[in-house]
């Protein structure tokens, strides 16, 4: 479902947009990185003069007033779809202390990290909003930011309010790219009907870690939240972990083989300590979690889920063709409950494709109740599940 996200990001150039004539102050030390204050009253141009700077030092820190929002109102360079700011070629932090970097929600995204130039981004307390990339496949991929094979860390940080066309309306991150997010939040982003996944984010063959982070009130296709995949219809190549996290109140909405509203995952999930909860896939499948590689959830609930007038409330586990991954789905000391769809309210597992067996799922120590119409279908076919 993700593979119009393939383009490689690389092949499209990087643009280095020459500094602005801005009120910023910036101290740098013979081989050393650069470190630059953005006062508030230099808006959006001073934020760009200080990645051009940050850039060219060979990496940095930029240091932003406290509460302040710096708009953005074009963009600087057209590098995979357009981006507000300058492409991060080094390693650079951004220290908000509360400040926002906004788009004007036209035809740019806010950041992108280029990996094979040696980019890497951290954000602490840093809010990224209102940016939109209209393109297709990469060029309308990360509404809010764009990691290709880069390095992208947030440390209680917010991605809100962001679009993208294709995928990953808050962040996309791909092709060998890792994503950390620490006591942060993505929220409110949407990708469209037409589009191919992840609302809030995607991985793209890359890794992903949650720890004590929300991905909440997102919307799109194929993962409502979070959507992962290796852009082939599924296997190695991407990896989501979640640690104490909370996927919650997504919505996926397009076809039907395309749900999941909290996660659809494509590749390897692991969910510890977290919760999926009251997400939602109208007529689709799987309104918390679908299934179609392996995912195994360790001390996770999966509760409030529905998909109205379609298949799997809670978790579905599915093969949509042959030729595709096995897909496994194990449950270890978790809890699927409260959850309700027109058919299977718990778990579903099943082969849409009469020539292949469906996957496996395993019960350990795993709670399965309370769900509407039923716990399990095929009714039987789960080990450990009634009803």
């Amino acid at each position: 479902m993700l593979q119009r996200v393939r383009e490689r990001a690389g092949r499209l150039g990087v643009l280095v947009v020459s500094t602005a004539a801005v009120a910023l102050v910036a101290s740098t030390a013979a081989g050393a990185a650069a470190s630059v204050k953005v006062p508030c009253s230099a808006g959006g141009a001073g934020l760009v003069a200080a990645v051009n700077t940050v850039n060219a030092a060979g990496g940095g820190s930029i240091n932003l007033a406290s509460g302040c929002t710096y708009s953005l109102t074009t963009a600087n360079n057209p590098a995979v779809g357009g981006n507000g700011l300058p492409v991060v070629v080094t390693p650079i932090t951004v220290n908000g202390k509360g400040a926002t970097i906004a788009g004007n929600n036209s035809n740019f995204r806010i950041f992108m990290v280029d990996g094979s130039s040696g980019g890497a981004l951290t954000l602490n307390g840093v809010t990224i909003t209102a940016g939109k990339v209209l393109g297709h496949m990469a060029a309308g991929a990360g509404g809010g930011i764009l990691n290709v094979s880069g390095t992208l860390t947030l440390n209680s940080s917010t991605v809100t309010g962001n679009f993208a066309n294709d995928a990953g309306g808050g962040i996309a991150s791909a092709f060998g790219a890792t994503t950390t997010l620490n006591k942060s939040e993505v929220s409110s982003n949407t990708v469209p009907e037409t589009g191919s996944g992840g609302g809030g984010l995607l991985s793209l063959a890359s890794t992903v870690t949650l720890n004590n982070s929300r991905v909440d009130h997102n919307a799109g296709p194929g993962g409502g939240g979070i959507a992962s995949g290796n852009g082939m219809g599924g296997g190695p190549g991407s990896l989501i972990t979640l640690n104490k996290s909370v996927i919650a109140y997504n919505t996926a909405s397009g076809v039907p083989d395309s749900g999941g509203g909290g996660i659809a995952n494509g590749g390897t999930l692991v969910s510890n300590d977290s919760q999926i909860v009251n997400n939602t896939a109208p007529g689709e499948t799987g309104g918390g979690l679908l299934n179609h590689t392996t995912a195994t959830l360790n001390h996770t609930v999966v509760s409030g889920n529905t998909a109205p007038g379609g298949l799997g409330g809670g978790i579905v586990n599915a093969i949509f063709f042959a030729g595709q991954p096995t897909p496994t789905l194990l449950l270890n000391h978790s809890a699927v409950t409260d959850n309700s769809a027109a058919s299977g309210g718990g778990i579903v597992n099943i082969s849409f494709d009469p020539t292949v067996s469906a996957g496996t799922v395993t019960l350990h120590h795993a709670d399965v109740s309370g769900n509407t119409p039923d716990n399990c279908e095929p009714l039987g076919s789960i080990s450990g599940c009634v009803g």
